[in-house]
């Protein structure tokens, strides 16, 4: 019988483990949400007004870019003339320096102006696409606690710039804590204001 005991006990770990229930996993292909998703489109629109508008500025700094060089280029011939007298001369001196500071500066307010643009239509594009993508997270956790899906995996995609991530696990498969603790690692307690509004 004690020979036996084990074998029984091993064959009912095996039996056990055959009908546990194996978590299900899905995946989900965001790119293609995203660009179902229909604040997409609104976004695009959006998007391509607020680039006619930045153009519009560009090109009028552009002009005076433009201007403020010819400007500065006349002067410079003034001051090549040779009817000059010695008062002119200095007098167009003085006046093509103003005008090489003036061209100087409308290049540099171009640059500036337009490198801000282009980094507040980044900005208003990963706005968007964040806010998109956090209602695409929220419906997919929605879904799969509804259907007791326990991970969802993104689909790897290029449009995004997205490796296979996870857009959903069950709170029971995250083994962070467990890792930290084997590693040592003491993560500080959240904030009473990081705790409210988990919560």
């Amino acid at each position: 019988m004690r020979t036996c005991l084990p074998v029984i006990l091993a064959a009912a770990c095996l039996a056990g483990a055959a009908t546990a229930q194996s978590p299900a996993i899905a995946v989900v292909d965001l790119e293609d949400l995203v660009r179902l998703h229909p604040n997409t489109t609104a976004d695009k629109k959006l998007l391509e007004q607020t680039l006619k508008e930045y153009s519009g500025q560009k090109e009028q700094l552009q002009d005076r870019v433009e201007a403020t060089r010819k400007a500065f280029e006349a002067a410079v011939k003034e001051v090549q003339n040779p009817a000059l007298s010695e008062k002119a001369k200095k007098r167009a001196e003085e006046d093509a320096m103003e005008k090489r500071g003036e061209a100087l500066e409308a290049e540099r307010e171009y640059s500036e102006t337009v490198r801000a643009l282009q980094r507040q239509l980044t900005e208003q594009e990963i706005r968007m696409l964040k806010r998109t993508t956090a209602e695409i997270e929220a419906a997919v956790a929605a879904y799969a606690k509804a259907k007791q899906v326990d991970l969802v995996l993104q689909l790897p995609g290029e449009k995004l710039g997205a490796a296979s991530g996870v857009m959903y696990a069950n709170p029971a498969l995250n083994i962070t804590t467990n890792i930290m603790n084997l590693m040592g690692i003491r993560p500080a307690p959240p904030k009473a204001d990081e705790a409210a509004v988990q919560e």
